[in-house]
């Protein structure tokens, strides 16, 4: 095979900071490599991606001592503005690489500032789109997306700027089941066919390993191992603890319910309709579905952020209205699919104790409670640092921290293992799990099958923006061809 980059860096300082970022990696990229870099949280994979892309050096100011060459050119003699004739990127967020207001327009902005012709930029939006299952999205608005969608829109636009190297940042960490095997199939049908050498970092590997040859491991900013995907699957990859879910027939008192409940956005994109649903003291409930069904859209309508079009929505057996919304919010924790919603203080002891002062408790409690939260979520280390210093899945953590210091009845998760590795991700549904077997109400937005059928006591299935299913974990084997019916595949 061809090598058409070389990646030797000795370390990688930023500024303040005494300990390296990056530190004695060296490997080569060969054309039609399909290599996933993994690790825990904060092992330095998304950084090593910036060094890829010419973000560092050239917008991130670091020290880097090494070198990288990209099909012979040395990294640090090609402008930032040419990067995109080298590789394509994709962030970690989509959001943060949306900048058109409809889709069309998204993917075609790289295309038209090479000046490519009007006909072949549509007819390359097209193919691109098709290629991600976003047929017919041209018109879309952006805003309107949901965060999978948004994930395949940002792709599209990647991939339509035909880079020979192809760098993708947890590109799946808001698909649905069926979306994550469409694109992993797409990827690799690229990768077999054009030969495009793909660059991929996970956190989660396990289905992608069918398609890659080579995995990287990182640990504190160092490649570790280097695995074919076979000797990966053998020494990483255990098995799934069952959890022991309650059984209790009994009737619990009823703390949130949906009637008839139906909402339309101001585009009329439906978002979900004739809901109803039952939520008992103690439940843990997994809301599953694929992208665009309607789950962040329910998760929204429970908390207030939605107001019904249709329909009635009571919390604690109160009607959910301007009313009441500010006691009924302080019962209820919500944490969002993208950490950074709701993340905004300067420090992390700043950001876990904001509700807290707040309600007027005492600097002692405050204190207290916040380092209680930020050790459980294994960030008491980093109290007196930026938010932003942080990883995507360090801030999902942080975010996660701030909703359970103030300890409420009802905690509603959309994606809350989002960008964690399966360590970081089983820890926190751990701790949503121990809560509801100590009498507090768990809904989680999830499409991490194993872990909903792993945790929760029911499993609410939304397809086509309607709740078609709503059963007993127990009763799962029942409704597998069911489910199926909908993309979601338990086997």
């Amino acid at each position: 095979m061809e090598t058409i980059a070389h990646v030797k860096i000795e370390k990688l300082i930023f500024p303040q900071e005494d300990k390296p970022a990056l530190k004695n990696i060296e490997f080569e990229i060969n054309q039609g490599d399909f290599i996933v870099i993994t690790g825990g949280v904060a092992s330095g994979k998304s950084t090593l991606l910036h060094t890829l892309t010419g973000a560092i050096p050239h917008y991130h100011p670091a020290e880097l001592t090494g070198k990288i060459t990209l099909l012979g050119q040395d990294i640090k003699d090609i402008p930032l503005n040419r990067m995109s004739d080298y590789v394509g990127y994709m962030m970690q967020e989509p959001q943060n690489q949306l900048i058109s207001l409809n889709v069309y327009e998204d993917v075609a902005f790289g295309l038209g500032n090479l000046e490519i012709p009007l006909e072949q930029i549509a007819q390359t939006v097209k193919k691109t789109l098709e290629l991600v299952g976003l047929t017919d999205y041209e018109n879309r608005q952006t805003a309107s997306l949901s965060g999978g969608e948004a994930q395949r829109v940002v792709l599209a636009g990647v991939l339509a700027l035909n880079a020979p190297i192809l760098i993708l940042d947890q590109p799946t960490a808001e698909l649905d089941p069926q979306g994550r095997f469409e694109l992993y199939q797409r990827l690799g049908l690229l990768n077999k066919t054009q030969r495009l050498t793909i660059i991929l970092v996970m956190d989660r590997i396990e289905e992608v390993l069918n398609y890659a040859n080579r995995v990287l491991y990182l640990k504190d900013g160092e490649i570790v191992k280097q695995y074919s995907p076979e000797e990966y699957y053998q020494d990483q990859i255990g098995y799934r603890p069952e959890r022991l879910k309650s059984n209790n027939d009994k009737p619990q008192e009823i703390i949130a319910e949906m009637t008839q409940v139906s909402y339309q956005y101001k585009n009329n994109l439906l978002g979900c309709e004739d809901l109803h649903l039952k939520i008992y003291q103690g439940d843990f409930i997994s809301v599953i579905g694929l992208n665009g069904s309607g789950k962040s859209t329910l998760a929204k309508l429970l908390i207030g952020l939605l107001k019904p079009s249709m329909g009635e929505v009571k919390m604690f057996n109160q009607p959910l209205n301007k009313k009441n919304l500010t006691k009924i919010r302080t019962q209820v924790g919500f944490l969002f699919q993208n950490p950074d919603y709701q993340i905004f203080a300067s420090t992390l002891e700043e950001e876990v104790g904001f509700s807290l002062k707040l309600r007027g408790e005492q600097n002692e409690v405050i204190d207290q409670k916040i380092e209680e939260s930020l050790k459980f979520v294994g960030l008491l280390d980093y109290k007196k640092l930026h938010p932003q210093r942080l990883s995507r899945g360090q801030r999902q953590l942080l975010a996660l921290a701030s909703i359970l210091v103030s300890d409420p009845e009802f905690i509603i998760a959309d994606e809350p293992t989002s960008g964690l590795d399966e360590n970081q991700g089983y820890m926190i549904m751990d701790k949503l799990f121990d809560l509801s077997q100590k009498g507090k109400t768990i809904l989680v937005i999830t499409h991490d099958l194993a872990m909903a059928k792993t945790y929760s006591n029911r499993l609410v299935a939304l397809h086509n923006h309607r709740i078609q299913l709503d059963i007993s974990t127990k009763d799962l084997e029942k409704h597998l061809a069911a489910l199926q019916d909908f993309g979601l595949n338990f086997k």
